[in-house]
C-alpha cells in the first residue's frame, strides 16, 4: 500500500469546487493506481487530503458548500446525505460563516 498527500488551495475550492472535484476524481479513479480518501485536514488556506492506494474505487468525491449554524444542523446535514448514500468526509472552513464539505458518493 502507498500513501499520497494532495493539497488544494481554499481559493481554488471557492472559485470552482466542481473543477477541483473533477480533478480529485480523476486522480483517485482515472488512472492505473486507484486511491481512496482516508483523511481531510486544513491548515489556513490549504486543504490537505490523505489518500491510500486501493484495489478498486467504486465512489466519487465532490465538494459542496454547506451552512452550519449549530451542532444540530451539522447532524441534520450528515443524516440527510447519509439517507441518500452520500457520506461526509470532512469540512473545510472558508470563513467563519462559509464552509465546504467533502462528500463521498458510492456508485
Amino acid at each position: 500500500m502507498q500513501l499520497k498527500i494532495v493539497k488544494y488551495s481554499i481559493d481554488d475550492l471557492i472559485v470552482d469546487p466542481k473543477e477541483v472535484s473533477e480533478n480529485l476524481n480523476t486522480l483517485c479513479s482515472g488512472r492505473t493506481l486507484k486511491w481512496e480518501i482516508t483523511g481531510v485536514c486544513q491548515k489556513g488556506d490549504i486543504a490537505v487530503l490523505a489518500l491510500n492506494q486501493c484495489d478498486s474505487l467504486a465512489c466519487d468525491y465532490f465538494f459542496a458548500p454547506v451552512n452550519f449554524e449549530s451542532i444540530e444542523s451539522i447532524e441534520q446535514e450528515i443524516q440527510s446525505h447519509w439517507q441518500s448514500e452520500i457520506y461526509l468526509m470532512g469540512i473545510i472552513s472558508v470563513t467563519e460563516q462559509e464552509h465546504l464539505a467533502l462528500y463521498r458518493r458510492d456508485r
